[in-house]
């Protein structure tokens, strides 16, 4: 792996491969979480970048997308935005300079605003038709009062009716900037001839901010983290035929270790068909088909969750199952023995190197944590220094993650 910050302060991480592929990811300081304009201003902004550059038309956009990317793509989360694809080698300089163009040279004019707007609320429209991302988000609306996950990525209603041109105008000219900006090329060409085509194309890219709107990456700043309500919300839903559930934990105070912890804790609480959840929910109760726990610990979001589906009947036992599961935890009377735990940390860094033989996959971690935490190597030291984790540890911070449930019911309308 290798670095190189150009004089534009636009960050370069690279990863040589003999792979034919090369995988680009582009990521920007510039999600959700930073919104202080209308909420979705920041998934509005990544959908107009596409509509017209000073060199292409919408359609030329899509048509070079089209022919030089197998696989291409952006997204909005919380705390970044990405712009991401994987072509051919021999394509690289082709790929960058038009995601240099796309990004840096949007024109944002009156033609196609209105349509891609509303398309956006059409988005919004569709977007809680997924149970489970209706289950979230009713979640984060029931137990928070002024985080900004209280809503979703891609705004509310009344947001995106009131948002204008100039709202995105001034919301891409304050958050896209180099110093704003890492990108992570995974490739077969030499690291010197990939700083040479990336300088070609953004090492033009000048910083505009007012010099007293600060010019140090933003992601340096402090993000406060208000608490969930610890309590059981319930809302019902026609259509469905199970109930959902998802339990939410604060993990924002945990230290670096304490995180590497609770990912070999996660393989033994509630990682795939092995682990404790499954075996009590599934194998011994049959409850449920799948228990799915992820570690959110994305800026602006920080929390382990806890997700299943259950006939409704079925709804309180399972909880109460989980509940006494960590009761347990609390009481120390579950143990892992050396030989257990070296399985756990074999099982996370297999399930993590798996995914990363996907390079576009490795592409966007890098970036993300550069963006998100100011130095991409944080992604790489998760999976060093696990052999050095105790039975202690591992259950110690079970027990503080899992000391206040915030808990979202989506019953089945009677």
């Amino acid at each position: 792996m290798q670095e190189y910050i150009f004089e534009n302060n636009f960050k370069l991480i690279y990863k040589h491969t003999d792979s034919e592929l090369t995988s680009i990811c582009i990521s920007i300081d510039a999600g959700a979480g930073v919104e202080n304009e209308k909420y979705g201003v920041a998934h509005a902004t990544e959908h107009m970048v596409y509509k017209g550059t000073r060199n292409r038309t919408e359609k030329q956009i899509n048509e070079d997308l089209t022919n030089v990317f197998g696989f291409n793509n952006a997204m909005t989360n919380y705390p970044y935005v990405i712009y991401y694809g994987t072509l051919l080698g021999p394509d690289l300089e082709k790929g960058l300079e038009l995601l240099s163009d796309i990004i840096i040279n949007p024109t944002f004019g009156d033609d196609g605003f209105k349509e891609e707007m509303d398309v956006i609320k059409q988005e919004l429209e569709e977007w809680d038709e997924e149970l489970e991302q209706y289950c979230e988000d009713k979640l984060f609306f029931n137990c928070f009062n002024s985080r900004r996950i209280k809503y979703p990525i891609i705004g509310t209603k009344n947001s995106l009716e009131s948002m204008t041109l100039s709202d995105i105008k001034k919301f891409y000219n304050k958050y896209y900037f180099p110093q704003n900006t890492s990108i992570v090329v995974i490739s077969s060409r030499e690291f010197e001839k990939v700083k040479y085509i990336i300088n070609k194309y953004f090492g033009q890219w000048k910083v505009k901010l007012d010099k007293n709107d600060g010019s140090n990456k933003l992601n340096c700043k402090k993000i406060e983290y208000e608490y969930p309500k610890v309590e059981v919300l319930n809302n019902k839903r026609n259509g469905i035929k199970t109930c959902r559930v998802e339990i939410i934990c604060p993990i924002d105070n945990l230290t670096s270790i304490e995180m590497k912890s609770l990912r070999i804790f996660n393989q033994y609480f509630g990682e795939g068909v092995n682990s404790l959840l499954y075996d009590i929910l599934r194998t011994e109760n049959g409850l449920i088909y799948d228990v799915i726990t992820k570690i959110a610990n994305e800026n602006y979001i920080k929390l382990y969750k806890i997700t299943f589906n259950t006939a409704k009947e079925n709804v309180d036992k399972a909880i109460s199952l989980i509940k006494e599961c960590i009761g347990k935890v609390e009481l120390s009377q579950y143990h892992i023995d050396r030989m257990q735990m070296e399985q756990l940390i074999k099982s996370f860094k297999l399930k993590r190197l798996f995914r990363e033989e996907q390079s576009i996959v490795l592409a966007k971690e890098l970036a993300t944590y550069d963006s998100m935490f100011g130095d991409y190597k944080i992604y790489i030291d998760e999976i060093n220094g696990l052999d050095e984790l105790t039975e202690e540890m591992i259950f110690e911070v079970g027990k503080k993650v899992l000391k206040n449930l915030s808990i979202q019911i989506i019953e089945v309308c009677s």
